[in-house]
């Protein structure tokens, strides 16, 4: 297969399983759910900027914290909830790791992350 080719495929790939038309015809980007707890969700986005980095929802707070070592990009939450999320982020970094490099279109500021 020739490299346009794959370049086509790719993107066409992309565009079908990470974005949504809406009916007033926008195009929106679909959120990837890692996880949940409790009420708490865990997403991360297809188009992002540095350093990779994932999102923690309720309908109380919207955070965003670093995906290599769990630092608080932006927002803020209670230091019970921090906890819940540090003790996830021990035991799932790996799969934060592999959504955030899934979720990476071609254009991405913001390329996979490395595990070597």
């Amino acid at each position: 297969m020739s490299d346009d080719l794959r370049f086509l495929e790719l993107n066409l790939r992309i565009a079908l399983t990470q974005t949504v038309i809406t009916e007033d015809g926008h195009v929106a980007e679909i959120r990837k759910l890692v996880d949940r707890i409790d009420n708490i969700k865990i997403e991360i986005y297809p188009n992002e900027h540095p350093p990779p980095h994932f999102h923690i929802k309720t309908s109380n707070f919207n955070i965003s914290l670093t995906i290599m070592d769990c630092e608080i990009l932006e927002g803020s939450l209670k230091s019970n909830d921090l906890k819940k999320i540090k003790y996830f982020h021990e035991r799932n970094k790996d799969k934060l790791i592999q959504v955030w490099n899934e979720l990476r279109p071609t254009d991405c500021p913001v390329g996979p992350i490395e595990t070597r």
